[in-house]
């Protein structure tokens, strides 16, 4: 190469390299950036996916009909396989099972049910080996009546005598009258029906529990209840926990005066529970302390010893203001939880208007969560209608695309990869109690919680048991693992395509944008410069609708290939779509379908979890650049 041609190419790149500059800080009309380019998520869970597995359900391994820890080792490869990162498991600790697990006797022992220390010892060995992590539900404001700790406490022996919240009963002076029946101290509710307080006769005190009377809340004003939940922390991340999700944490504390809560407005043909106002028993000043407490525990654990920091996840529906969310993230000097749990997407999507619910509760999580943490999206838990029931088996694709392709962190409920639906349950099979004193409050959650359904064959692959512990989805012959998986367009390939997509820089780092456009069709952007767009475009309607993109969305190339389609869209891998004809290949999308376009169509089963970040990519890029601007600058001097 002459020096004159290599002093050409040199200024080709000076220009090109001024142009690159220059288009990235361009802004285009009234486009507006949800969520900007970050390099900061760069957390072992920030960009990843928390799969929630509800043990009983998932897998059994010694056919009694109840899934159990070694069911959950045998199938780690379908998480490998999906591209999921971390696992979530509901309670395993020793329990009387009122509340499925919810009500722990004891925090460092594992429920015979689900097997031995010795196979959580061997369920974390595999999913080592698997670069798999795995966090636990860790249950902060109650305990199960049967606990030693509230025996003990009933008889007030030593320290565990203020271990739970005891109240002597509002009549307390009438008493020494056999015939007064004793009063509870205020007019609380349980979230489970009834009053939250029950009298014991040997105490002779009422003692609170906001949910089931078998689940007496513990008592955070007391020292040595922090050094309890602190140790059983430590006695679990010993064991290789990677972090924990804290259950009902906006409960932990409640009104240090136990004023009566006033009656809420307009909600008189409500379940009994919402017919007051919880502002003495939800979201107390203590609870964000006590979070930024156990954080801090956790980080000075893993330099203690060494290793990963450990994560905290939290459940906190906030009662009194949603927007006090933000401060479960804690500030730079007393970090909070890495995820207070985000259920706008669950709770806020309304089926009337559907587009509209889902753009606002995308948005609103935007305005709540502070600069420079990790945003997180629910759609399904073990307590709630699975998407499918709720919305629509064909909507279930359609929700995989929105929820997986935003920014941050997508929580998966096991089996919402296939489409599992809610089961019906009859009145003799119930096993969720969900009451309080015999007064229920809300209906069985059994619906979201059947075995998990592998295959076709007997009880779906989940028991080789005559009968499973609920009922199996009849279902289960076509809607199952084993059969989606030999299907190109089915649930479980689209599911693991958009896992695989997640893995690109551009939905790690990139920008978000949304496009409310029509009653019908929604659109989530993702872009990052120097790497490839891509386009989540949605029908939410009952029409087919035809969309001309570049009248919606500016510098977008004239010509868009097909990443991913729904089943039902009529769209497959590297098929095109014009950006800019009404009549040579528009976009023309069926209700209640999916497309993901980009402008560059690349193959990201190359994308593994540790490839090249944004910044590395960047940085490398740019070095090169410099090099070649330098070399032309010798041979310019040269000449």
């Amino acid at each position: 190469m002459s020096r004159s041609m290599l002093h050409r190419m040199t200024k080709l790149y000076s220009c090109w390299l001024i142009f690159s500059v220059a288009l990235t800080s361009v802004t285009y009309g009234e486009e507006e950036i949800i969520f900007p380019v970050t390099e900061s998520k760069d957390d072992w869970w920030s960009n990843t996916i928390i799969y929630q597995v509800y043990p009983r359900s998932f897998k059994d391994s010694d056919n009694d009909g109840i899934g159990d820890l070694k069911g959950i080792t045998e199938e780690l490869d379908h998480f490998v396989d999906l591209g999921i990162e971390i696992v979530w498991i509901n309670p395993i600790f020793k329990s009387p099972m009122y509340d499925m697990g919810y009500d722990v006797e004891n925090y460092t022992m594992i429920d015979p049910i689900f097997g031995s220390m010795t196979d959580f010892e061997e369920l974390i060995s595999e999913m080592n080996k698997r670069g798999l992590k795995l966090i636990i539900d860790l249950v902060p404001n109650h305990s199960s009546s049967q606990c030693e700790w509230f025996l003990q406490s009933i008889k007030k022996e030593d320290k565990y005598d203020e271990y739970y919240v005891w109240r002597n009963a509002a009549n307390h002076d009438q008493l020494s009258n056999l015939t007064v029946t004793p009063k509870p101290p205020n007019n609380w509710l349980s979230k489970y029906g009834g009053s939250a307080w029950t009298w014991n006769t040997e105490r002779k005190q009422f003692y609170l529990h906001q949910f089931s009377d078998k689940q007496p809340d513990l008592n955070f004003r007391n020292p040595e209840v922090h050094k309890e939940i602190l140790n059983i922390m430590e006695f679990w991340m010993d064991k290789g926990v990677a972090g924990f999700r804290f259950n009902a944490v906006g409960r932990l504390y409640e009104d240090k005066d136990f004023r009566d809560e006033p009656k809420s407005v307009g909600r008189e043909n409500w379940p009994i529970y919402y017919s007051l106002d919880h502002i003495y028993t939800h979201d107390q000043p203590g609870v964000i302390d006590t979070v930024i407490e156990w954080r801090k525990f956790m980080d000075d654990y893993s330099k203690r010893k060494n290793t990963f920091p450990r994560l905290l996840a939290a459940e906190a529906h906030h009662h009194v203001c949603v927007f006090s969310l933000r401060y479960y993230f804690g500030d730079e000097n007393n970090l909070g939880a890495q995820i207070p749990f985000n259920y706008h997407l669950l709770i806020q999507v309304r089926k009337n208007d559907l587009l509209n619910s889902v753009d606002r509760a995308i948005k609103f999580w935007f305005e709540v969560i502070p600069a420079n943490n990790t945003p997180n999206w629910v759609m399904e838990t073990l307590d709630t209608d699975r998407i499918s029931s709720k919305y629509g088996s064909e909507m279930v694709q359609v929700f995989t695309a929105l929820k997986m392709s935003l920014p941050g962190i997508d929580v998966t409920y096991y089996g919402s990869e296939i489409g599992m639906e809610n089961v019906y349950v009859r009145p003799n099979q119930i096993q969720d109690s969900y009451d309080s004193g015999g007064q229920r409050n809300i209906e069985s959650r059994d619906f979201a919680r059947s075995p998990m359904q592998w295959n076709g064959r007997s009880n779906a692959g989940f028991t080789e048991a005559k009968r499973s512990w609920l009922p199996i989805n009849p279902n289960y012959y076509k809607i199952n693992v084993e059969e989606q998986k030999k299907i190109s367009t089915s649930n479980y390939n689209f599911y693991k395509k958009m896992s695989q997509l997640r893995r690109t820089d551009t939905l790690k780092y990139g920008d978000l944008q949304s496009y409310n456009i029509t009653d019908s069709i929604y659109i989530i952007k993702r872009s990052l410069p120097g790497h490839e767009t891509y386009l989540v475009v949605m029908n939410f309607g009952s029409e087919t609708e035809t969309v001309l993109l570049s009248t919606v969305i500016s510098n977008l190339k004239k010509k868009l290939h097909v990443y991913l389609g729904s089943e039902n869209s009529a769209y497959s891998r590297s098929d095109t779509v014009s950006t800019i004809s009404i009549v040579d290949k528009p976009l023309h999308l069926r209700p209640q379908s999916v497309v993901v376009l980009t402008d560059n169509l690349i193959n990201v089963d190359e994308f593994k979890n540790n490839a090249f970040s944004y910044r590395q990519y960047n940085s490398s890029y740019i070095s090169l650049l410099c090099v070649l601007l330098l070399i032309g600058y010798y041979v310019g001097l040269c000449n």
